[in-house]
């Protein structure tokens, strides 16, 4: 995978889709200070012919002119001094950012924009998101797409250890432990889950660590078998495979895309007798639906997003349009939720109005896939803030359109702290007669450390030998 170094690309990748142009305007833009992403942000051709902003980073309410301010939940300015400094890496590991319009002599704010990003990671690192979050609030206000107030919570204050301390322990963590995932089931009906009182008893399958896991089932309908990933502990890439349940455990696994790239979350959909599957695969241009036949073959039928690198891609149907919906990693890792829609499965597909349609990194980005229920569209969410799925936030749609979408959170599954696998829960589908989930918990793996310490020393070797 390639990395995006300088500020300018690292703008520009996140401007794919085509732009609307109109007359520009001019506002004073605020909350945010000069930087090499915001600078080139401000250069974009794409915001220039919308709007021309004219940088006043200390500006507060009431202003001579229309202002445009970057601003925390609590409508303090985001470059306040030690705002971000605060937040950064303490628990809850989120913060919830709004750009506000106050019109020329008002106090009054409007939410143009809102979304809530994750703070762990490198300070230098949740600096430049913060920055490109804000550019990205007002090219898209100044075209028009501005997403509005997110309709959620706000994160709540951080608290707990300071963030150099928090970040230092994280960084143990990862070098010390690895994840074993697994898969389970519950019988618990969906009215109980969506109604809030949880998944139940669960049954957990390969609990034990071992070489490979298995994460992100989906049901293959019509065979009573369920895809899923199967991924090395330590080295290696994803496959997807089928297993079946025989007698309270699972069937070996049985391989159905194994090409040498990782592949995972291999979303089903099932439809007029057919079966749909979209693999994961974050390449750029990669995303391929495919058809599946019951001997396991993958047919590919089109490719849906072209120049982008999708996560997570989730096909559904909805009111006679075909929908993905999935997470620009372009974007960001763990905190968008994007859909593009299309007439056929093979297309065309076409980008929605606003892309991103939510930002929040407490469960934008998809975790399995849509229920119908009662008539109305339900969506699990990954709840990515403390950890990488943490936790499974399901939302009822409320609004959807090739223009607009709406959801509201519905209840948040977390995983069971007392059982075999208590740091998280990340996907949740139903196969008609029960759910089906992973989980996550943390495995000390010394000969990862060992691993990664030695790539550590051969990179300063080389940086030794380059100067």
């Amino acid at each position: 995978m390639k990395t995006v170094t300088s500020p300018a690309a690292l703008w520009s990748s996140a401007t794919v889709w085509p732009s609307a142009h109109k007359t520009p305007f001019v506002v004073v833009l605020a909350g945010i200070d000069s930087s090499e992403i915001v600078d080139a942000a401000l250069g974009d051709p794409a915001l220039t012919e919308a709007a021309m902003p004219r940088l006043e980073p200390g500006c507060a309410p009431p202003c001579d002119a229309l202002l445009w301010r970057f601003e925390t939940a609590s409508g303090a300015a985001v470059n306040d001094p030690g705002v971000l400094g605060r937040t950064w890496h303490r628990s809850p590991y989120a913060v919830t950012l709004r750009l506000v319009q106050y019109q020329p002599g008002s106090a009054v704010p409007e939410i143009l924009d809102e979304g809530t990003l994750g703070t762990r990671g490198s300070r230098a690192a949740f600096s430049s998101t913060i920055d490109r979050l804000a550019m990205r609030f007002v090219r898209d206000a100044a075209l028009g797409r501005g997403r509005g107030p997110a309709g959620s919570l706000p994160a709540a204050p951080a608290r707990g250890l300071p963030g150099w301390l928090d970040a230092m322990r994280s960084k143990w963590r990862d070098r010390l432990m690895a994840e074993w995932w697994s898969i389970g089931t519950t019988t618990a009906a969906m009215d109980r889950v969506l109604g809030g009182g949880g998944l139940g008893d669960v049954t957990w399958y390969r609990a034990k660590a071992g070489h490979r896991y298995l994460a992100d089932p989906f049901p293959w309908p019509g065979t009573g078998r369920i895809l899923c990933e199967e991924m090395p502990l330590t080295n290696g890439v994803g496959r997807i495979v089928a297993v079946a349940e025989r007698g309270g455990s699972l069937s070996p696994p049985t391989v159905v895309l194994d090409d040498g790239y990782h592949h995972s979350y291999p979303c089903t959909l099932s439809d007029d007798d057919t079966v749909y599957c979209v693999p994961e695969s974050t390449e750029r241009g990669a995303t391929v639906i495919h058809r599946l036949d019951d001997d396991g073959r993958l047919i590919a039928l089109c490719e849906a997003a072209p120049h982008a690198r999708l996560a997570d891609p989730t096909l559904f149907r909805w009111n006679g349009c075909y929908w993905l919906g999935c997470t620009d990693l372009d974007l960001g890792g763990h905190d968008n939720l994007c859909l593009l829609h299309a007439p056929a499965i093979t297309g065309p597909w076409t980008p929605h109005a606003k892309w991103p349609v939510k930002i929040d990194v407490r469960g934008a980005r998809p975790a399995g896939m849509m229920f119908e229920f009662a008539g109305r569209l339900f969506r699990p969410g990954q709840d990515c803030a403390a950890t990488y799925g943490a936790a499974v936030a399901i939302h009822e749609v409320l609004t959807l359109s090739e223009t607009e979408f709406h959801e509201s959170l519905v209840t948040v599954l977390r995983p069971d702290r007392s059982g075999p696998f208590p740091h998280g829960l990340h996907t949740l589908v139903h196969d008609g007669d029960r759910f089906w989930l992973d989980g996550k918990r943390f495995v000390l793996d010394l000969g990862l450390f060992r691993q990664k310490l030695l790539t550590r020393a051969s990179r300063v070797v080389s940086s030794v030998g380059m100067g």
